[in-house]
């Protein structure tokens, strides 16, 4: 499994677990500044991040819906797009589906549908008690496990909003207990919300129901260009 490596950039320079550190800081301080500075080969996190993060937890059964507003979004040229996603509680993380869903800016109306991978499957299960995937043990909201997902062959534009979902298996004792990290504050140019059912089979033309979305995002942490 993949865990961030390179996160934030500053003057230039690629820093990794940047952002892990970012997300334990008690500061509604962001770590967006000097964009219009950097280089285009520099990766830069495209949307105002989650800050310091508390914990949701019980996941079994569950959709949880990031989303990603296209108002948002810093401009880039980058063709790919890398999604990092953090845990706070938990031994396993027990994945049925993962999709990106694309609209018009402010509209339900699916225009694309992407599905989303972890080394190559959309249905992993990641071991959060591995210090090869989570070096900050044990796995919390103070000290959340960071995954990188597989880069996508996308650019995110500001026409479209995009709605990161993610699905976890039911019935399951490991989503019983596990948590997803939201934003502690709502400074996060991010939002979602949750729902009791799989919400990652829809398909282009279909409507989400985004009158619901007036929460924090859940499980995205980070938006970068590659």
């Amino acid at each position: 499994m993949s865990h961030a490596r390179c996160i934030h950039v500053t003057a230039g320079l690629c820093r990794p677990n940047r952002l892990r550190k970012l997300l334990r800081l008690p500061t509604f301080v962001l770590f967006i500044a000097a964009i219009a500075t950097q280089g285009l080969a520099a990766q830069i996190n495209l949307v105002t991040g989650s800050g310091p993060v508390a914990s949701v937890i019980k996941w079994a059964g569950k959709s949880a819906i990031s989303v990603i507003p296209g108002a948002a979004l810093f401009p880039t040229t980058s063709k790919t797009t890398a999604l990092y996603l953090g845990f706070t509680a938990g031994t396993r993380a027990d994945i049925n589906n993962m999709v990106l869903y694309q609209t018009d800016t402010r509209s339900p109306a699916i225009t694309s549908v992407t599905k989303i991978t972890l080394n190559g499957v959309s249905n992993p299960s990641v071991d959060l008690t591995d210090p090869k995937v989570c070096p900050d043990q044990p796995v919390s909201a103070t000290a959340p496990c960071l995954i990188r997902l597989d880069l996508l062959a996308l650019q995110l534009t500001t026409s479209s909003d995009s709605y990161l979902v993610i699905y976890f298996t039911a019935p399951d004792s490991n989503n019983d207990a596990l948590g997803l990290a939201k934003p502690a504050f709502g400074i996060s140019s991010l939002t979602g919300w949750l729902e009791f059912t799989d919400q990652t089979r829809h398909v282009v033309g279909e409507s989400l129901n985004t009158l619901i979305n007036s929460g924090r995002a859940l499980g995205l942490t980070a938006v970068m260009n590659q």
